[in-house]
């Protein structure tokens, strides 16, 4: 069963695009990316703008303003631990040359929040910023690690195709239950692999996922998996 208000969910759609576009964006742009009607948008940046959560510029874009300052407030303690979890994985890259990101959900969404690579031509992790279906590959197993295996049905058959299968993601749900981590064989057609682990917050609730992406024929390398669950309890500041 859908729960959401589709007004709400235009919104917070409102907000993230402009939070992506720090040069703001025109009022029929924005309309245009999200598929919103004109006078839908209309109302949305006006409400907005009542709360001081943006401004129209000189020029006629939108962008983010200052009333939304309280809220990244109380965001302190999340954005210090993710800073705190950049300098691990750069680390990491540095001196043990594995390839490393952190992911974040967002909805039906999983976002690439922090990466690091060592010196090479192959970019492994991606772009910070890219997004995938929540439901996908190991980082998503580990992002979604206290789903029971009901609701991880119900959320695969809900979020936009992902490119593993509902078998894979239960199977790997019921690795990281079992021993905190789970892995990708082999990530499409690339001779890569990941293996991820969920990073938990100060409650014990699943804040982000922890993927090393490394060489296929190294992912089977006894240490892997130790260094894996101590980088995110590394993480986790503890």
């Amino acid at each position: 069963m859908n729960n959401s208000i589709p007004s709400v969910v235009a919104a917070a759609a409102v907000v993230e695009r402009l939070a992506a576009e720090p040069d703001g964006l025109a009022q029929a742009a924005l309309a245009r990316l999200l598929s919103l009607s004109p006078s839908t948008c209309y109302r949305i940046l006006r409400s907005l703008d009542a709360r001081g959560w943006v401004r129209k510029e000189g020029r006629g874009r939108w962008i983010l303003a200052g009333g939304l300052l309280p809220v990244a407030a109380a965001l302190r303690g999340p954005l210090d631990r993710l800073e705190h979890a950049r300098g691990i994985l750069h680390r990491l890259a540095r001196t043990r040359r594995i390839a490393c990101k952190l992911s974040l959900r967002r909805g039906f969404e999983q976002v690439v929040a922090a990466r690091a690579e060592p010196d090479s031509p192959i970019q492994a992790t991606g772009r910070e910023g890219a997004a995938f279906t929540v439901t996908e590959g190991s980082s998503g197993a580990a992002l979604l690690a206290d789903l029971s295996d009901a609701d991880a049905r119900a959320l695969f058959r809900a979020a936009p195709r992902s490119k593993t299968d509902l078998p894979f993601l239960l199977r790997a749900l019921a690795d990281v239950r079992d021993r905190g981590w789970c892995m990708r064989d082999r990530i499409l057609d690339w001779p890569l692999a990941a293996l991820s682990a969920p990073v938990r917050d100060g409650h014990g609730a699943v804040f982000a996922a922890l993927t090393f992406v490394v060489p296929a024929d190294s992912r089977k390398d006894p240490a892997l998996p130790g260094l894996l669950l101590e980088t995110a309890k590394q993480c986790e500041g503890s």
